[in-house]
């Protein structure tokens, strides 16, 4: 195992929400080392995903999972795919693995003999795509860049749940015999049918929410008191606080339509979000320049630096893109 590099019980600890802080840090530290180490803790999270998924299900076929696994790690760089090769092999052993799909959006299959069993699907949105869906229920959902979503294949009796990471816009299909759940990191978000926005990005401490109709309760994970929230408004939960504010920038969700849309932020809040949908690293080292704010509109399809170049015509700061790294630095 190399120097720095976290133990395999507390990478998967980290991925099921059991770490502890210091746990928690170790991995933050160890995946912001080199863009790869991201990747690779993603990856391991979607196997994860897919074999909790399965273990309700008869295993199939194990061994031909595991030269799926293999085959694709043979194709990668070795050095950043060694703690990946050791923690699938760990779960291949302890779950009742069948069929796994590395690359983009996984399928789990479902055994036709054992309809009684819940199956789960799980749709990740790369950096710079968007993702639009139709749940069982037939709830649309918008998936935003960088975003997660698990949800059942069938909706039963009982309360429709999905779990989320990062941001989607959902239009809920109203049911009041059966609740909507989105799950996060930080925030269970109840609904019973409702138009609503939610940005939940695990890299990112602030929970953010908009509600365009209808009513939703939050509950955070930290009980640290509910909330019901009314149509038009807009709350940021942070440390156990809630912020409220009426919603003033209809704009903000044309992200939909691949649209980035700023109304007077800080350039770091841009910045975050920049790394989100184009995936890359960017470091700066002007720090009074953070706090600057600007608003403006960018297609997501015009590329980074175009957004910079933009920028640039109202802030003053040069970048280096550094192709090789994956990295851009600001000064």
């Amino acid at each position: 195992m190399a120097v720095g590099e976290p133990e395999n019980s507390v990478i998967l600890k980290y991925i099921r929400g059991t770490a502890s802080e210091e746990e928690k840090a170790e991995v933050n530290i160890w995946q912001k080392k080199h863009p790869e180490n991201e990747k690779v803790l993603l990856q391991i999270a979607r196997i994860y995903y897919a074999c909790r998924t399965q273990e309700r299900i008869v295993s199939r076929d194990p061994l031909r999972a595991y030269w799926k696994v293999d085959k694709k790690l043979k194709s990668q760089k070795k050095d950043h795919y060694a703690i990946f090769y050791r923690i699938v092999i760990e779960l291949l052993k302890v779950a009742a693995i069948v069929l796994i799909l590395l690359g983009g959006n996984f399928l789990l299959q479902k055994d036709d003999q054992m309809e009684s069993f819940p199956s789960f699907q799980t749709l990740y949105v790369p950096a710079g795509q968007r993702a639009e869906l139709v749940l069982p229920d037939s709830t649309r959902v918008w998936l935003n860049a960088n975003s997660k979503l698990v949800y059942s294949t069938s909706f039963k009796e009982g309360i429709r749940q999905v779990e989320l990471d990062g941001e989607a816009y959902f239009d809920v299909k109203h049911n009041g015999d059966n609740p909507f759940v989105v799950r996060t990191k930080s925030m269970n978000v109840m609904v019973l049918g409702t138009e609503f926005n939610v940005s939940a990005y695990s890299g990112i401490e602030e929970f953010n929410i908009a509600l365009l109709r209808g009513s939703v309760e939050l509950n955070p994970s930290d009980r640290s008191g509910k909330y019901r929230m009314k149509a038009g408004e807009q709350v940021f939960y942070k440390e156990g606080k809630y912020v409220s504010a009426e919603i003033g920038n209809m704009d903000y969700f044309k992200w939909k339509e691949g649209v980035l849309s700023f109304n007077n932020q800080p350039i770091h809040v841009i910045i975050d979000k920049l790394r989100l949908y184009y995936d890359i690293r960017i470091e700066v080292t002007d720090l009074p320049f953070l706090e600057e704010r600007y608003s403006g509109k960018f297609r997501v399809k015009e590329g980074i630096e175009q957004v910079l170049k933009v920028l640039q015509l109202e802030h003053k700061f040069t970048y280096v893109k550094d192709n090789e790294l994956n990295l851009i630095t600001i000064k």
